[in-house]
């Protein structure tokens, strides 16, 4: 309590506290500012001010803290995974009951607990939508009138869910256990923003049918994504990479098959993520998978037709296959179609005009030009596509087709994603580099010069000198490594050079059902060991949370491959913190590279990063927070605790 002292510059007063059972800051919190006043001495002023100072030390602490459970097990993480075990056993509330639920114990938590049976009178302290508000709140209480197990106490979670061991199962699937932890601590994030209220109010109403969804806990965000599709029929989603658009198509996909019989959703994808989207579906939802792709691909074609389930097949395949008028239509890394002008663009078009629910899906909907993103929108919602966006300032470009485009990213709504360090590894060639690089320059071939620095003939260069010191510190802490490059000889030379650290080589040649197979090796791998990886061919639809260090061997012109090579290890699932080095040689064609590439960022960033679908506006803190981070980094000293944000919820990230 005297730590609230020092969150104000006015006097406070707190002898007499405990006679109202009031001893911590969290009593402050939950006290109505006129139970305060019952003690002698603390007036209105004064209690309105301690409540202040409760709240900014309670803003400070949630936003200080991580939420994230680890990659050490710990005693407190143990404990806190065996919680989350009996919460998922009785985690049977979807998202519209939760927050019911939650308003109720808002509201109720103010009452003063009594077996007087007199009336309260209730004030409302907003006018325009008192009604409103008055009839939701009766309305939630004949709901929990009707359903009184939902508001069991948060520690009644039944017994511990039974078999095997807590943490081998949170490393199974670390992203479901990240997700019941926001959830039991109420810090899930839709990111709706800025739609239309009404919009918004028909998303919010929505109740998704999980009647064909198995073992899969959506976040917040994720409900409101697959809701989003459903309300408005034909969207974009253009989520970070990482956060799950797969669950979401799927999520929205097994509403649609629960109220029609026999529908036929399709999913079109690179082949190189085919096997991901089978697995996955079969994962996730009961429903039939068919896999049209490869010699039975026209039988699989003809039996999803008749008996209906999820059909997935390849952009090719989506040309050349008779598949009809589906119901729904998923398109995944839906910048393949960016052109309209191509046959395999036509032939998506067709089939997202003959469906009623279409989700293109893509983590990087603008690459070099703000027309091929306008272009994605015109094939779900083409009234939005007019003549004047080009002209449109970037804010009332977002603004304008926000209702078939919605985008989060990361920071916005995964608070417990371990954090990324980005760093530029500046590399001095060696003398035998400059040479090598002054011949190549010389020669003219753009590519040559972009690989130079790593192709010096008959000694080590310089960057393969700093990639085996990377490696070195990676064995030293037990992190496994990935390296992107866009060229193949330059495999072939970390390969040779690199020998049995190498476990695996990923170029385009390397069927989807083998580059799995690679990207498990990694998986039982000891630290130090690295998957080479042709960033073209591995840059989409892998998953390699296994490796925390990332390289990328020489800079990218367009910076959306190199965002998608990096959301490859960076993504919802990571429990340690990544390291990403790119590796710059210095003074040569690739520092001149880094400023093209600011540029193209910046467009990036401005058009299709944000989305006007997922803006968050918070409250305005009523105290310096400064100051209460000051005393928050004290108390976690005095407990014990790091002062680097590491903490029995989210422990150190190595």
């Amino acid at each position: 309590m005297e730590a609230l002292k020092t969150a104000t510059d006015e006097r406070l007063r707190f002898s007499g506290l405990e006679q109202i059972n009031i001893s911590t800051v969290a009593d402050v919190l939950r006290a109505d500012f006129r139970l305060l006043t019952r003690v002698n001495g603390i007036g209105e002023v004064t209690a309105r001010r301690m409540k202040a100072a409760a709240q900014t030390l309670q803003r400070e602490a949630l936003d200080g803290t991580a939420t994230a459970i680890g990659d050490t097990p710990t005693a407190a993480a143990l404990a806190l995974l065996g919680v989350l075990r009996r919460f998922d056993a009785v985690n049977t509330l979807d998202e519209v009951e939760r927050e019911r639920r939650n308003r109720l114990l808002d509201d109720l938590q103010h009452l003063p607990v009594t077996d007087s049976l007199e009336p309260w009178t209730v004030v409302l302290s907003d006018p325009p939508h008192r009604h409103r508000l008055w009839q939701r709140f009766l309305d939630d209480l004949a709901w929990a009138r009707a359903h009184p197990e939902s508001l069991r106490p948060a520690g009644d979670l039944g017994p511990e869910a039974p078999g095997g061991s807590a943490w081998e199962d949170y490393l199974g699937r670390p992203a479901h256990y990240q997700g019941l932890l926001v959830t039991l601590l109420r810090l899930e994030v839709e990111g709706s923003g800025d739609l239309a209220g009404d919009t918004v109010e028909q998303i919010r109403a929505l109740k998704l049918d999980r009647t064909h969804l198995k073992d899969l806990h959506l976040r917040g965000y994720q409900s409101l994504g697959a809701r989003f599709t459903l309300v408005q029929r034909k969207v974009v989603l253009g989520d970070d990479m990482g956060l799950g658009k797969t669950v979401q198509a799927l999520a929205a996909a097994a509403h649609v098959a629960a109220h029609r019989d026999n529908a036929r959703i399709l999913v079109v994808c690179p082949a190189s993520v085919l096997s991901n989207w089978v697995r996955e579906t079969g994962r996730f939802t009961d429903l039939a998978v068919y896999r049209a792709h490869g010699t039975a691909k026209a039988d699989a074609v003809r039996s999803w037709r008749s008996s209906g389930g999820v059909c997935i097949c390849t952009y090719d395949g989506a040309r050349s296959l008779e598949l009809g008028e589906p119901d729904m239509v998923v398109v995944d890394e839906a910048h393949m179609i960016k052109n309209p002008q191509t046959q395999r663009s036509q032939a998506l078009a067709r089939l997202i005009d003959a469906a009623d629910y279409a989700l293109l899906m893509t983590g990087t909907p603008l690459k070099n030009k703000v027309a091929e993103f306008s272009n994605l929108i015109a094939y779900v919602q083409p009234e939005l596509v007019t003549e004047a966006m080009s002209t449109m300032a970037a804010v009332d470009f977002r603004r304008h087709i926000a209702p078939g485009y919605l985008r989060r990213n990361q920071a916005e709504v995964l608070d417990e994603l371990p954090e990324k360090l980005d760093q530029i590894d500046w590399v001095e060639l060696t003398d035998t580099d400059q040479r090598h690089y002054a011949r190549t320059v010389a020669e003219g071939d753009w590519m040559d010069i972009r690989r130079a620095a790593l192709t010096t003939p008959a000694t080590e260069p310089a960057k393969l000198t700093r990639v085996r010191e990377i490696l070195a510190d990676a064995r030293e802490t037990g992190r496994r490594a990935v390296i992107f490059t866009y060229f193949r000889d330059v495999l072939s030379r970390l390969e040779h050079e690199l020998g049995a650290a190498v476990t695996g080589t990923i170029s385009g040649s390397v069927p989807p059902a083998r580059r799995q197979e690679l990207v498990d090796a990694l998986t039982t791998a000891p630290g130090g060991s690295v998957l080479l990886i042709q960033i073209t061919a591995g840059g989409v639809g892998l998953n390699i949370q296994a490796a925390s260090v990332a390289i990328i061997a020489e800079p990218q012109v367009k910076p959306s491959i190199e965002a998608q090579a990096i959301a490859r290890v960076h993504r919802m699932g990571q429990v340690s913190t990544v390291q990403v080095h790119r590796l710059i040689a210095d003074d040569t064609a690739e520092e001149r590279m880094l400023e093209m590439l600011a540029d193209k960022r910046q467009l990036f960033d401005t058009f299709a990063r944000p989305s006007e679908s997922a803006r968050v506006h918070d409250a305005v803190d009523v105290s310096e927070t400064a100051l209460a981070a000051d005393i928050i980094a004290q108390e976690r000293r005095r407990l014990g605790y790091s002062t680097e944000a590491a903490t029995a919820l989210s422990g150190p990230a190595h």
